[in-house]
């Protein structure tokens, strides 16, 4: 039997947020369901509409077709324990990544709920906040609004990164022999016969033979910073002896804009210490880097960030996630602390209200 697996086609023109998304949404959720995207599509606080991280389908997702599934396990939000590896082989499982935050998964949750209460008899359907920027407390509000009545998961970094997500929602087709299946972005007819194919698939593989993700070494206080390199240029962006302390700034291009509406305190802070941060630099009392979440960035989005922050303070994309992840760093903004010598000293939490005080009295001491 050959395999048979959907992926994204490669030369697919990349799709924009409002009429690709609109007529997903319109074939899956409803009219109702439509205009209302159509609405969000056309908000001022939307990031640029032509980043093809923000809802096309990414040629890159082709490369998981095939992949051994990752065993992973959770805790759900109603306390369960939830084995990803002892699904997988007996139901195709559907993995949805998502974020309380994003507009196109809000748009499509719906359609997400109606799926599961079709299919949940044949198809193990989980839902997946990434947990970057997220709570539980948040996610919890989020679901009960919503009415989502499937399994509900916080991701801790690890099913992101082994995927290398860019971007939500993030639809994972896993069939009964272990191998992912399909991959992608939007709702809609691809996604549905995606999942009528899995369901339709029978098991050929005695054994599964499944991948399993290790969580990031994240540091701790006092240790050494890795010299990670960064720019073009592949200049280190942290020195362990340098002539001054140095700090980190962790944020996302978006998060003043994108997040305004949607999430109008955590916008603030984003704005707030990206003011101090070139307060500080101001100075020279500290050597200042910013560090941009890979998630729905594009290179592209760099540069007007940059003018933001000014020339006193460079700007790199974690590209992979592993400058993040080695500080541990789950909500933005946030700051890292490094003495002279490269130890870190603070993780110091951006909505703090006490973090200019916290970077001013490291300043001081360093």
């Amino acid at each position: 039997m050959s395999h048979f697996s959907y992926a994204p086609p490669v030369d697919r023109p990349v799709a924009r947020l409002g009429a690709a998304l609109v007529a997903s949404v319109l074939l899956c959720l409803g009219t109702r369901h439509a205009t209302y995207a159509a609405g969000q599509a056309n908000a001022s606080a939307q990031p640029d509409t032509n980043s093809p991280a923000y809802i096309a389908e990414d040629p890159a997702l082709a490369g998981l077709i095939g992949r051994p599934a990752p065993a992973l396990v959770y805790t759900t939000l109603s306390g369960q324990n939830l084995d990803l590896s002892q699904i997988y082989g007996r139901k195709p499982v559907y993995l949805k990544l998502w974020a309380t935050y994003c507009i196109p998964c809000r748009a499509q949750m719906p359609g997400f709920e109606a799926m599961y209460k079709t299919y949940g008899d044949r198809l193990s359907i989980v839902a997946v906040d990434i947990g970057f920027g997220e709570t539980p407390d948040k996610v919890r509000a989020f679901v009960q609004r919503t009415g989502l009545t499937m399994p509900v998961v916080m991701d801790d970094g690890r099913l992101g990164d082994w995927l290398g997500i860019r971007a939500t929602p993030l639809h994972v087709l896993i069939d009964r022999n272990g191998r992912i299946a399909y991959a992608g972005h939007q709702d809609g007819p691809a996604l549905l016969a995606a999942i009528q194919h899995v369901i339709d698939m029978p098991r050929d593989r005695k054994t599964l033979l499944l991948s399993r993700p290790g969580a990031a070494v994240v540091l701790k206080k006092g240790d050494v910073v890795p010299v990670f390199a960064s720019g073009e240029n592949g200049s280190p962006l942290v020195s362990n002896h340098a002539d001054k302390a140095q700090a980190l700034y962790f944020t996302a291009p978006w998060c003043e804009t994108y997040l305004k509406d949607l999430e109008p305190k955590v916008a603030q802070s984003c704005a707030v210490m990206r003011q101090r941060v070139k307060a500080s630099a101001s100075t020279g009392k500290l050597i200042w880097k910013a560090v941009a979440a890979r998630l729905w960035t594009e290179p592209g989005d760099m540069a007007p960030y940059q003018a933001e922050l000014g020339n006193r303070i460079p700007l790199v994309l974690d590209t992979d996630g592993t400058i993040f992840n080695r500080f541990g760093i789950r909500q933005i903004p946030a700051i890292a602390l490094i003495d002279r010598t490269g130890h870190l000293r603070q993780i110091v939490d951006g909505s703090d209200s006490q973090a200019q005080a916290k970077i001013a009295a490291f300043a001081k001491e360093n």
